[in-house]
């Protein structure tokens, strides 16, 4: 317990406590998150085309992806379709 600034510390009321639950949420989570990585790359839940959130999979090399496949359709004169969402502000009003 920390004494409150300024107060009488003989009172119980005048203490703050110290809690320990957010360093041992934290331990696991990173715990669970662990095991849950774990558990998807052994059953390959996730495919290689997730790139979000992911170690060794940033934004550029899935740019890069979507780059190789638009130059490997155009060379082979295929057609190439694309839908690109901006959800940027989606998040701002959940």
């Amino acid at each position: 317990m920390f004494p409150k600034p300024g107060q009488n510390q003989k009172l119980p009321g005048n203490y703050r406590p110290i809690s320990l639950l957010r360093n041992l949420g934290n331990i696991y989570k990173k715990v669970i998150r662990a095991k849950l990585k774990e558990h998807c790359s052994d059953l390959q839940i996730i495919p290689d085309e997730q790139y979000g959130f992911r170690l060794n999979h940033g934004c550029v090399h899935q740019l890069l992806r979507v780059t190789n496949l638009i130059t490997h359709g155009f060379n082979n004169k295929l057609y190439t379709g694309g839908v690109f969402l901006d959800v940027c502000k989606a998040f701002d009003r959940m």
